[in-house]
């Protein structure tokens, strides 16, 4: 198996994540970084071990030695930097929310079909083990039929104005930044297209982005109900009612774990997995997907990016 080069562009909290996950993925290494400022670059740099820094993008694009690129930029930025890759022949990992809009989603696809190459938003959830073990039992038939989803997500983002958070310059508010999140793994782990949807959110009192919104998804089986939001440190958790048991999926920073309960609400199965670095399982797939010539990846495909697209532009904006 070849290893697969990285670049990185932006140099924020989160790509220092994706480094750390890199040294202990199979098959990939980070070589370079492009920050806007060459100060913070070669700061982030020498932090992460990564012999390449550069503050302009397209330099790195044109002279390091690169095959793919991580995107860790603020939401309203992706568009442009995936295009710049995709001018430079580079495969890309683009951060959530990949895009703003569906026909930008589109579009995205399509350039990557049209130049031949991989592009797959980073959802890294999808591909944690606890994920990937309630998958099994949904399509095991364990819990039945789903019936209903609910989803909790959310944490305390201060409220700042000026913080990227809420900043609608840099595409702020709870549905992109983790709204995301149960959205897509949500519609994942059922396994059918979003037929419809409904939503209400309420308003940052100084930005106007989305502090907190409720959604809900109808599929042809069953609706989730799905609460985001930059408030609260909520107690967060997934939970798959079927008509023979349910899965309760909570979110966990220093493990994964899964928990299945029969029909008669009792315990019927744990899965429980330590977890060092949850980007591994992503990256992997990418190393893996570019090596035996993929432009997609089937756990998180292009549907699943554009249909949580369309979910902004009906309940945000439509």
């Amino acid at each position: 198996m070849k290893t697969i080069r990285f670049g990185i562009i932006g140099a924020g909290n989160i790509a220092n994540k994706f480094c750390g996950a890199a040294k202990l993925a199979e098959g990939a290494d980070v070589i370079a970084v492009a920050s806007k400022s060459m100060e913070r670059a070669q700061a982030f740099a020498e932090r992460n071990g990564i012999p390449q820094a550069f503050d302009s993008y397209e330099e790195m694009l044109k002279t390091a030695d690169i095959d793919a690129v991580y995107i860790a930029t603020t939401h309203n930025f992706h568009m442009d930097n995936i295009r710049l890759c995709f001018d430079y022949g580079k495969h890309v990992l683009c951060e959530k929310a990949m895009v703003l809009t569906a026909d930008d989603a589109r579009e995205v696809f399509r350039l990557a079909k049209e130049k031949n190459l991989f592009c797959m938003e980073a959802m890294w959830t999808n591909f944690l083990p606890q994920v990937q073990k309630a998958k099994e039992w949904i399509t095991s038939g364990a819990i039945g039929e789903i019936q209903a989803v609910s989803a909790v997500i959310g944490f305390n983002g201060g409220g700042n104005p000026e913080s990227r958070l809420y900043n609608p310059d840099l595409a702020g508010g709870a549905m992109y930044d983790i709204g995301v999140y149960p959205a897509e793994i949500v519609s994942y782990l059922v396994g059918e297209p979003i037929e419809d949807c409904m939503g209400v959110w309420r308003p940052h009192p100084v930005t106007g982005v989305d502090e907190r919104a409720t959604f809900i998804l109808r599929y042809a089986s069953c609706d989730a109900a799905i609460q985001c939001m930059l408030t609260s440190n909520a107690r967060e958790y997934m939970m798959f009612n079927g008509t023979k048991g349910c899965i309760e999926l909570p979110w966990s920073s220093s493990g994964t774990i899964a928990k299945r309960y029969d029909g008669r609400r009792q315990l019927a199965e744990t899965f429980e997995q330590p977890l060092e670095n949850g980007f591994v399982y992503e990256i992997e797939e990418v190393v893996r997907c570019i090596n035996e010539g993929r432009l997609t990846s089937d756990i998180m495909p292009p549907e699943a990016t554009i249909q949580c697209a369309e979910l902004y532009d009906k309940i945000l904006r439509g």
